[in-house]
């Protein structure tokens, strides 16, 4: 959970302009995403129960089942290291091809059928709502095993990351989905600066970051950095409303700027810490409000 340039660059306003805007593109459209789906989740939620709840809905709780998808994320980087330490790189490969395409399809098959059944002929609804999603595996397939044009990579993992913070958003407990940003950022101090993803980025950076990360503008973010920069925003939309999640995304995007701006003398920064600090404080005021 970093951002990541493969050296040092050269810090500008217009660079980091750039990225603000580019990741501020990418909330609005979470933002977008949030209200289409909303109504789906929240059936979902209703009948089968929060996505991921196993510690139970209290503070005590939600910060267990925040760790714990902290471990899993731990545990999943460890692997990702012994395999690319043993040049493994198409098992490597595999894994994050798997992991980001089962997320991928699932979330664009509700997203585009939601789409489909507001906004086309009913004739088109299974074509679209199947195609759109199996259109995006083939290009995360591409992406990954033929060739990682930057670009590319940026719309579809942008997207996919807009879809998974959203998801998380809606889906989540409320006290989830705040402790959550504040346990990976926790763990994004560690895991930069001493731990797995240090490792990982070092042992082959040309095949650690593709799949896993997005340019955005001179800098690059890690796919875990979006799903946490719109994971806040679309929770402030429902539970306070358009102008506080707007409110949350300068805030959030505040804080990635300080962040890359200290890429001029460093190579490599977690990229979560002072972004979600910021988010989480603006949505701690409006609770006071």
């Amino acid at each position: 959970m970093s951002d990541q340039p493969p050296e040092k660059k050269r810090v500008t306003p217009a660079n980091l302009i750039l990225a603000a805007g580019i990741v501020a593109a990418i909330q609005l459209v979470a933002l977008s995403i949030s209200n289409l789906n909303d109504p789906v989740y929240a059936d979902i939620v209703n009948s089968t129960g929060y996505s991921f709840n196993p510690g139970g809905s209290s503070p005590a709780g939600s910060t267990f089942n925040a760790f714990l998808l902290v471990g899993f994320a731990f545990a999943l980087t460890l692997g990702l290291v012994w395999l690319l330490r043993r040049k493994m790189v198409t098992s490597f490969k595999v894994i994050i091809f798997g992991s980001v395409a089962f997320s991928a399809f699932i979330l664009t098959l509700v997203t585009a059928d939601v789409f489909a059944i507001d906004y086309l002929p009913a004739s088109l609804e299974i074509p679209f709502a199947f195609g759109v999603p199996a259109l995006l595996v083939v290009l995360i397939g591409y992406i990954i095993f033929i060739k990682n044009r930057a670009w590319l990579s940026t719309l579809v993992l942008a997207f996919v990351g807009a879809q998974v913070g959203s998801f998380f958003a809606l889906t989540l407990p409320t006290w989830t989905a705040l402790a959550l940003p504040i346990a990976f950022s926790i763990y994004d101090i560690y895991a930069v600066f001493r731990g797995p993803l240090k490792a990982l980025v070092g042992t082959e950076p040309g095949v650690a970051l593709v799949g896993m990360s997005i340019r955005a503008g001179e800098f690059t973010l890690g796919l875990g950095d979006i799903v946490f920069y719109t994971l806040l925003p679309c929770f402030a939309l429902f539970q306070f409303g358009v102008v506080q999640s707007l409110y949350v995304i300068v805030a959030i995007n505040a804080g990635m700027v300080i962040t890359l701006f200290q890429l001029s003398k460093r190579r490599l920064l977690p990229g979560l810490p002072i972004p979600m600090l910021f988010g989480i404080l603006v949505i701690g005021a409006s609770y006071l409000v």
